[in-house]
Formats: structure tokens, sequence, C-alpha cells
């Protein structure tokens, strides 16, 4: 087996197109990154425990912290997820230590559907075609 056939160099090419796809669509193709996924286990019950789909920690102190939303409609944010896309902020910078600027970030198959959550919370929107797109 070859390096290029291999389930390895398959999972990261995969990962790396969809962040070359996902950094271009936010305009920020220029801009040194690094990607990861992120979880919190709590230590205690009274600890809340959190989970991030990607961040993209940037060279210019900010951190697109990324939700990523399959529906087949526009995704709604609700007054309950709502809520936990803000506790998933804070658990970060809580857990991280972060002094950097964080910009929730929703991907998703057609958008977010606006209103006040959307509009208080989310920084950056991307949607599928635009991850596709030459």
């Amino acid at each position: 087996m070859t390096r290029r056939t291999s389930p390895a160099w398959r999972a990261w090419s995969g990962l790396a197109f969809e962040a070359v796809c996902l950094k271009r669509a936010l305009g920020i193709e220029a801009v040194e990154t690094v990607e990861s996924g992120w979880r919190h286990r709590p230590r205690s019950r009274s600890e809340s425990g959190a989970q991030v789909d990607l961040l993209i920690d940037r060279k210019d102190a900010t951190i697109n912290v990324c939700e990523m939303k399959l529906s087949e409609a526009e995704f709604t944010i609700d007054k309950r997820y709502a809520a936990e896309l803000r506790e998933k902020t804070v658990t970060f910078r809580r857990v991280t230590g972060t002094k950097k600027t964080l910009l929730p970030t929703m991907v998703t198959s057609y958008g977010v559907r606006p209103g006040i959550h959307r509009d208080e919370l989310v920084a950056a929107t991307v949607e599928m075609p635009a991850l596709f797109s030459p």
C-alpha cells in the first residue's frame, strides 16, 4: 500500500481539503492557522463539559469556534441551542485561558435562519455551496 492510498492519508487529505475550502469561504486563506476539534470532559458534577466541532486558531489572535450543522433547510438557533453555544464559548475560554477573540462560526447546509439568537451569537456563517465553489 502506498502512502497516498492509506486510510490515514485519505483522512488527512480530506480534512486538509475541508480546511482550505472553509478558510477560503471565511476570507482568511492568507492567515496562518491550526485546525482541530476540542472537547472538555468535566472533572466534577459542578463543572460543565463542552465539545467544539472545529477550531480555527489563527495567527491574528482570533479563533473561529465552528459548529457544523447538516440540515435540510436553514438551521434555526432556538433558545436552548443559543444557551448551548454560549456555554461552549464560556467553557472553552475558561478551560483554555485564551485571551484571543472568539468568533462563533456556523457551517451549515443552507445557512442560519435570521433571528435574535443568530444576530446575537454568530459572527460568521458558511453554507455548503461556498465550500465547493472555485
